[in-house]
């Protein structure tokens, strides 16, 4: 009998521990750090009457993000700066421009950033105006349904993307399919499933495509600590000068460390 009051238990809490819902509001707080690293690698080919011409390149980022407490007018100070930024393409290592840039601003509760200032006398106006329309809204590329989630459910983003093959954009449509798999310790763990389609009309271009990867949002933070994806699409397009076939393989990690930051209060004068 107490065997099978055992059983029932674990099956009880077993039901209560997938029944259970989580909300997940991604969110940049005061006082904090934010150490974002993210490397790409991709592999692009094109192959035109059976010559194949190939190109690989490796980008690595490092951005620091801090922030002060909220002031009065329920704003926060925040300081977003990058370490080296480098492309390595075909053996070449460049380092970006933007490479040692500062942001000063302001971070409103929306995850809107007011930016006031930025510091780098490498980089053109074109360069600054890009910055600040990149980065005035610091909410991530994943789009978070607003209702709750229980394990086992998935939610969708679509996203659209260019690629340039032999000199014609090509748009594609990716879909990515975010499934709940587990709540450990306040991280959840997505699994994600890619899929592409054609965002365009033509009769000339055909595509095949897939794609995976893993994401983990910490609750108790707001904030994605790592998110990881690898995907390949094959194009195959239709010219008077016969086919041209792409094939484009990409590799992506990003990882963020988060903690607090201690702001010292300036001594009191004594009266």
């Amino acid at each position: 009998m107490k065997k099978y009051q055992y059983l029932y238990l674990i099956l009880i809490s077993v039901y209560s521990y997938s029944q259970q819902s989580y909300t997940f509001e991604s969110k940049i707080h005061p006082e904090k750090e934010y150490r974002l690293k993210m490397n790409i690698s991709s592999i692009n080919e094109t192959t035109i009457e059976n010559e194949t011409t190939k190109s690989e390149s490796i980008t690595k980022v490092t951005k620091i993000t801090t922030t002060e407490k909220t002031n009065t007018l329920g704003l926060f100070p925040a300081s977003m700066r990058f370490e080296n930024v480098t492309s390595n393409e075909n053996g070449k290592e460049i380092l970006n421009p933007i490479s040692n840039t500062i942001i000063i601003g302001q971070i409103a509760a929306d995850n809107k950033f007011k930016i006031d200032t930025i510091y780098n006398p490498k980089i053109n106006q074109k360069t600054r105006d890009a910055l600040k329309s990149v980065f005035k809204d610091l909410k991530p590329d994943i789009d978070f349904p607003k209702k709750s989630l229980k394990i086992g459910d998935s939610f969708e983003n679509k996203v659209p993307i260019n690629i340039p093959i032999n000199g014609q954009q090509v748009k594609i449509l990716m879909t990515k399919t975010f499934t709940l798999k587990n709540v450990i310790k306040n991280i959840a763990v997505f699994a994600v499933n890619e899929n592409f389609s054609l965002n365009m009309e033509s009769i000339d271009i055909t595509e095949t495509g897939e794609g995976s990867g893993i994401v983990e949002f910490d609750i108790s933070e707001n904030h994605i600590i790592k998110e990881s994806s690898h995907f390949t699409i094959k194009l195959n397009l239709k010219t008077d000068e016969g086919n041209i076939i792409g094939f484009i393989k990409s590799d992506s990690e990003k990882t963020t460390t988060i903690s607090n930051i201690i702001i010292e209060e300036p001594p009191k004068t004594a009266r």
